[in-house]
């Protein structure tokens, strides 16, 4: 009695699983292998319900009316349904394969997508900084001269300290659009290099950050270029890494390192500050932004942070080839 129930429970298991390989047969537009699949459950169906005939008949001492498939019908049966297995799962690969490549290309959908979004970025950056450096910059130039020149004529005290004062004012004005515009777009970026890039940022930045000693090796990138895309993403990178230790690290040492060899460029941003734990960090989007732009071209992006003092190490690899 306990097989027949076994048997029964196998029989409704099978017609199930029959009717999801159907399913699966239409949502992969009547796909061979699921075909097969099908054909192989339907035929395990009919073997389950023949041996259940079998049983339930051995227990009425043959008073059951249910035909029982003949033994050379059952073997065929049995050889029908491990040849429609066989082929079948051996045809699913192609399905993974399908897959895979549909994930790939989603992947790859995103990425250009994402660069195309950066590279717009960076034009905007780039059309900003020239109406800034060529556009207001003279304007102020101008405005310098005639102050210059007003100076020589004959005041008194109150005048020209007013005079010192808007030529102080302006010369502010001055040096703040051309860091302004520097930032926007870097000229020794597109000039000279990420190396000789990094260089004069970090050159600025350390005056105004004297708790912290900034320390650069630029190894073998000093004189070597890359592509525009890269060189900027990977700027850009680097730079915000070095504002987010000096903001949120606490460091008395920042190094920063680049390293050069066939395969690409590795950027290291290390620290020994305060840390934290890279698995609940997850307010602001900086570190999400840093990986989507390094995810943008192929790149691949190292974290290794603990709390309570342990530092923080981060390497950005982006392939040149």
């Amino acid at each position: 009695m306990v097989l027949l129930l076994l048997l029964a429970v196998s029989i409704v298991l099978q017609i199930f699983a029959t009717g999801v390989a159907v399913r699966l047969t239409r949502r992969t537009k009547f796909n061979s292998s699921w075909i097969l699949i099908t054909i192989a459950l339907v035929l395990m169906c009919v073997m389950r319900f023949d041996e259940f005939a079998r049983q339930l008949a051995q227990l009425t001492h043959g008073r059951t009316s249910i035909i029982v498939m003949r033994e050379e019908y059952y073997v065929w049966v049995g050889i029908t349904t491990s040849l429609c297995f066989a082929v079948g799962v051996f045809m699913v690969k192609k399905i993974l394969n399908y897959l895979a490549l549909r994930e790939e290309q989603r992947r790859n959908s995103e990425k250009r997508v994402l660069s195309a979004v950066i590279r717009a970025e960076e034009n905007q950056r780039q059309i900003i900084s020239k109406e800034l450096h060529d556009g207001l910059g003279p304007l102020l130039s101008s405005v310098r001269m005639s102050i210059s020149a007003l100076s020589t004529q004959p005041m008194n005290d109150t005048q020209r300290e007013i005079l010192a004062n808007t030529e102080y004012v302006i010369n502010e004005a001055v040096k703040g659009l051309t860091e302004i515009s520097n930032n926007l777009s870097p000229h020794v970026l597109n000039n000279f290099g990420v190396a000789r890039a990094l260089s004069t940022f970090i050159r600025k930045l350390q005056p105004m950050c004297s708790s912290t000693r900034i320390e650069f090796e630029p190894g073998g990138m000093r004189e070597q270029r890359l592509d525009a895309d890269r060189e900027v993403i990977l700027y850009r990178v680097v730079c915000e890494l070095i504002n987010n230790a000096l903001k949120h690290a606490r460091a008395a040492r920042l190094t920063i390192a680049l390293r050069l060899d066939p395969e690409g460029v590795t950027a290291t941003v290390a620290d020994d500050g305060v840390g934290f734990d890279p698995e609940a960090e997850s307010d602001g989007m900086g570190l999400s932004n840093i990986a989507s732009r390094v995810s943008s071209i192929r790149g691949e992006l190292t974290l290794e942070s603990r709390p309570g003092g342990g530092g923080t190490r981060v390497l950005v690899r982006i392939p040149v080839k």
